[in-house]
């Protein structure tokens, strides 16, 4: 089951292509939207934990927090797109 995921990191510990270049890497990673410069959706069908563990091992001095984002327990001011994403998880196809 896919899942949608909130990964909020510093950017001042590095850039964000970094992460996004990573992530491309991660078959548990199914797809992702990043939606502000120091945030990034990501899809999965991990736990937070083990997306945690991934984070941490690729930057290990990198301050992040991942929370999966619930169905109908959010709110926020965000572009029609980014709601599209979390609302209805989809793998982006790359590791179908």
């Amino acid at each position: 089951m896919l899942l949608p995921y909130l990964l909020i990191f510093n950017r001042d510990d590095g850039p964000r292509q970094e992460i996004l270049d990573y992530l491309d890497t991660r078959r548990e990673v199914k797809n992702w939207f990043a939606f502000l410069p120091d945030a990034i959706f990501i899809i999965s069908d991990s736990d937070a934990l083990t997306l945690s563990n991934l984070f941490s091992l690729k930057f290990p001095s990198r301050y992040f927090l991942i929370t999966e984002v619930p169905a109908g327990k959010n709110n926020g001011w965000l572009i029609q797109r980014a709601w599209d994403f979390i609302n209805n998880p989809k793998s982006s196809g790359r590791w179908s």
